[in-house]
């Protein structure tokens, strides 16, 4: 029998080193993919997290882009010329839930209670819970989104910049003097029964004024007013909107269109689902149409003159630029008229101050926005 010799005892140490340092190696890489598979858990958690916050914040800006939009829609949240559709504001007095689905690029939306979406979904979603805060006229809206098994929730408080800010306490309201042989009326007594408000001279000759019952027609105007005529155009125009003109004019809620042609059929159709209207170029109609209802109201921002060719009704306020107004037909207008320069008119237009009328533009138009310092996430 052959004795080994000391080369192939080192021949063994080095067979036994090169087992340790495969062993150590192997080891440092199942350690290495256990961190790798760790590492990609961690991340897809984190992306998926990431995407549900990104869609609670996309639910939050959509429901506010909602509310600020006037048209009729049915359940599915898009427009609708169903009967029973309603704009999404008027779904959200109260509490309302929503929801949304990302489908093939896009998003599938339920405007109909509970709308709940489920948190395991496996796509991309969010669900939006309005309710009513504490403070009058601020709506909480409660953004929860989902991407898989992640959620996140923000919180906001959302306030109405009212349409119109300040209720005109008279019938016709002129920055400056007015010569026109109007019929006025304002019988209300709880809302003092100012017929006629100038900043300038007032030449009533031609003016047919009732007020409240009892109550003198040269007792329901008030003439000469130093504050109204110490206000510049754009002061007027603030202190009734509380902001300037491009500001509202800017405003996602307001349909901007020209006028300076006859528009009757194109204004008609615009304010079924916009109550306020900007209008270039002035306002001019040829058929007796009507311009909103008492419950649906409109605000038409007359940026020129006035021409009225027809027994035209307008259920609203009509504030305008400029001097000149003619009707040749006897319009009304339930609501009131506001003026920032001098009134020289013909015809005799009817204008009839309607409080109701005023507290619902007050009450129900506007735009949503955000309020300072409400945003939360949970």
């Amino acid at each position: 029998m052959k004795t080994p010799t000391h080369s192939s005892q080192r021949g063994a140490a080095t067979v036994a080193i090169t087992l340790m340092l495969a062993i150590a190696v192997l080891l440092s890489v199942a350690f290495a993919n256990r961190s790798v598979l760790f590492e990609s858990k961690t991340s897809a958690n984190q992306y998926r997290a990431a995407q549900a916050h990104e869609a609670a914040e996309a639910g939050l800006d959509w429901a506010i882009a909602q509310l600020n939009n006037h048209t009729p829609i049915g359940d599915d949240c898009l427009a609708s010329s169903e009967a029973a559709a309603t704009p999404f504001r008027e779904r959200s007095i109260g509490a309302m839930q929503a929801s949304c689905l990302a489908n093939d690029g896009g998003w599938s939306c339920r405007c109909a209670a509970p709308g709940e979406v489920e948190p395991d979904t496996d796509s991309l979603a969010f669900a939006i819970r309005i309710a009513t805060a504490e403070q009058p006229g601020v709506l909480r809206l409660t953004s929860t989104g989902s991407s898989r098994n992640a959620r996140a929730q923000v919180q906001a408080l959302v306030g109405r910049l009212p349409g119109l800010d300040t209720l005109p306490a008279a019938a016709l309201t002129v920055r400056g003097a007015a010569t026109a042989p109007f019929a006025v009326h304002h019988t209300d007594p709880a809302t003092g029964g100012l017929t006629v408000h100038t900043g300038g001279a007032l030449d009533t000759s031609y003016m047919h004024l009732a007020s409240t019952p009892g109550t003198p027609a040269a007792a329901s105007v008030l003439a000469n007013d130093p504050a109204l005529a110490q206000l510049t155009p754009q002061g007027l125009f603030a202190s009734v909107f509380r902001m300037d003109k491009p500001t509202w004019r800017a405003q996602p809620v307001v349909h901007e269109m020209a006028c300076d042609s006859a528009c009757d059929a194109a204004l008609a159709t615009a304010a079924t689902t916009h109550p306020l209207i900007w209008l270039r170029d002035g306002l001019r109609l040829d058929t007796p149409v009507t311009l909103g209802t008492p419950q649906h109201p409109v605000l038409l921002v007359v940026d020129g003159p006035v021409e009225l060719h027809a027994g035209a009704v307008i259920h609203g306020v009509i504030y305008g630029t400029q001097a000149r107004w003619v009707d040749t037909a006897g319009a009304a207008i339930h609501g009131a008229v506001i003026l920032e320069g001098d009134l020289q008119a013909s015809g005799n237009t009817h204008i009839h101050h309607h409080a109701a009328v005023l507290q619902t533009l007050h009450e129900r138009t506007g735009t949503y926005a955000r309020l300072p310092d409400s945003w939360r996430d949970f």
